[in-house]
């Protein structure tokens, strides 16, 4: 079974309100030559005569917050003000910060964005704080945007001298009328109180680029990372974090096929955890104008952290062998000879380490890893389309006894998962739909009391139309064609997160589901053999997207509800800025006794 390239093809195109030459921006293969599938694309807009007239001041922003207490006045740390990036690609603007020690209830961090200066895309966007991965979000295409990040996590990794190496890999060619450049502002709140309980004190960035931060891209050719850890003894508890995000032919993986893609983490060859990825839709995505102004869910700013409880898998070593793979590179390879099929990776190790207790002995009781992906299965169907399926499920079991000179810890982590995608598809029209569901519970007793415990699940399900019909020789190159989208997408997620140690009990559970339908159409020029392409035209353009959360933040029981709502839409083959139909928001405050 032969899809080309990808039905959601990573293809970039500049939509023009004027002309602009057809040589004006070469893109990525796609499958135009195979018109048994759709076509969809990641799109670029200029912005240069569009006057920005909004309520609120950003025209794009996260819908999930933290609300800090109230009678507290944080200290307030600038990391970087109108930091400049134009064709940046992955070069950090480094900064080196100094930030006052002491003991804080929360850490919070703004990161504020303007766009300005013509046409850009939506780029990544990165913050490392000493090569470790803090922040994990992208831009949007125009105007600006803010989101925040709740760091409490890395208090210990945020004191005194720290250099912060901020990443937004933005590429300016203005001979090709992309020309647009990014300003970033980078702020710390930090808010004075009772230090939370049982922080990791040591953090080791894993997977270094040659800019020294944990930053690498896997593709079907290079599947796998590898780097050996020498831990210090009087580690008493491992966890991973890990960040990701696919890219290339597969930023819409979800519509690919095969449609699964699990990052599996490994330590001393033992399977010890399974990422089940999130399916972020920036702001160029599929239809542009869904996300105008209206961003998707986990685009700004990602919210919905992963972290692989390893502290079980400690009695195999201290010295720790620890690799990630992504699941199905090498058969999206095989089954459409690209090799595009890219995913960006960071992670870092969170340490756990009293120097004055080694370890002194160990024993790994359970060890069980079981992990089962039946493959992508192909039907046809008596109308001619193709349905696909693939499905799987995963289960792990690790359980030790750490005996160190002052005493012990038991510890045992379970993990569970399935995953299952479906398609149905032709030449002109799609449905796609992926959902993922895991729980990881740990738990440790002895010297200490701990749990982690994170349950989730990401449904995604997307109907869409797409045609490109030649109105010139599609034998000559460059030829015109018309080209209409239109679709319906679902996006969800569902994420609890619980944290105790000792008498510290940190519990985050968000419901967040986003709804948009719409379409758009216009003439493009196909100016090379692969499909590369420019939108010189647009002649319609609706979209209506509603995004709905509800979340809840407590510290020892006490915390606050938030209730969000909002909706986007857009209307204008003129006035691409779209409008706010509405926007509610409401923080309710939780006590132990409500």
């Amino acid at each position: 079974m032969n899809k080309g390239l990808t039905v959601l093809a990573l293809l970039t195109l500049v939509l023009l309100v004027g002309l602009l030459p057809a040589s004006s921006l070469p893109i990525s293969e796609s499958n135009l030559t195979h018109p048994e599938f759709p076509l969809l694309y990641n799109i670029s807009i200029p912005v240069s005569d569009i006057h920005f007239n909004q309520d609120p001041a950003f025209y794009s922003f996260e819908a999930y917050h933290i609300m800090p207490p109230s009678n507290v006045t944080p200290i307030k740390v600038v990391v970087a003000q109108n930091a400049l990036f134009n064709d940046s690609g992955l070069t950090p603007y480094v900064v080196h910060v100094y930030i006052p020690k002491g003991n804080y209830s929360l850490i919070l961090m703004n990161v504020s964005i303007l766009e300005t200066n013509g046409a850009q895309y939506d780029r990544p966007l990165y913050i490392f704080a000493n090569g470790v991965p803090i922040f994990w979000g992208s831009t949007q295409e125009f105007l600006n945007s803010t989101a925040e990040a709740d760091l409490t996590l890395f208090e210990n990794l945020l004191q005194g001298n720290v250099t912060f190496q901020l990443v937004l890999e933005n590429f300016y060619d203005a001979k090709i009328g992309i020309t647009g450049v990014y300003y970033m502002n980078v702020t710390l709140y930090l808010y004075p109180g009772s230090k939370p309980q049982g922080l990791p004190n040591y953090f080791i960035p894993l997977y270094l680029n040659k800019f020294n931060y944990s930053y690498q891209i896997l593709n079907p050719l290079n599947d796998m990372l590898l780097q050996t850890v020498k831990l210090p003894n009087g580690t008493y508890r491992l966890a991973l974090l890990l960040w990701e995000e696919g890219g290339g032919l597969d930023e819409f993986w979800y519509a690919n096929e095969p449609a699964i893609r699990e990052i599996l983490i490994s330590y001393n060859g033992r399977l010890a955890g399974v990422v089940n990825p999130y399916e972020t839709i920036y702001t160029g995505g599929i239809d542009l104008f869904w996300w105008k102004p209206l961003t998707s869910i986990n685009t700004l700013s990602f919210h919905s952290p992963y972290i692989v409880e390893l502290t079980p898998l400690l009695a195999t070593g201290l010295t720790a062998n620890i690799s990630v793979t992504v699941t199905n590179l090498l058969q999206a390879f095989e089954l459409t000879g690209s090799t595009a099929f890219d995913w960006d990776i960071a992670a870092a190790l969170l340490v756990w380490n009293n120097s004055a207790n080694p370890m002194v002995s160990s024993k790994l009781i359970t060890a069980y890893q079981r992990f089962m992906d039946s493959g992508a299965n192909f039907f046809g169907t008596p109308s001619g389309a193709t349905e696909y399926q693939e499905g799987g499920s995963y289960t792990l079991n690790y359980s030790a006894i750490l005996y160190f000179e002052h005493g012990s810890e038991y510890t045992n982590v379970y993990q569970q998962g399935r995953f299952i995608a479906t398609q149905t598809f032709n030449s002109i029209y799609e449905q796609a739909y992926l959902d993922e569901k895991f729980v990881e519970i740990a738990k440790d007793s002895g010297m200490y009391n701990a749990e982690l415990y994170i349950s989730a699940n990401y449904p995604v399900l997307m109907q869409f139309s797409a045609i490109a019909v030649p109105i010139t020789n599609p034998q000559v190159i460059p030829f015109n064609a018309s080209y209409e989208q239109n679709g319906t997408l679902y996006l969800g997620l569902y994420y609890h997160f619980m944290y105790v140690f000792n008498n510290y009990n940190l519990t985050i559970k968000t419901i967040e589901n986003l709804t948009t339908e719409g379409g758009f159409g216009g003439i493009l020029e196909i100016i090379n053999a692969y499909g590369g392409a420019v939108l010189v035209s647009l002649t319609s353009n609706t979209a209506l997207t509603t995004k709905t959360l509800t979340s809840w933040y407590l510290v020892n029981g006490k915390g606050f509800e938030e209730i969000f709502n909002a909706q986007g839409q857009q209307f204008s083959v003129t006035n691409l800025v779209g409008k706010y139909n509405y926007i509610h928001q409401s923080f309710i405050p939780i006590t132990s006794s409500s």
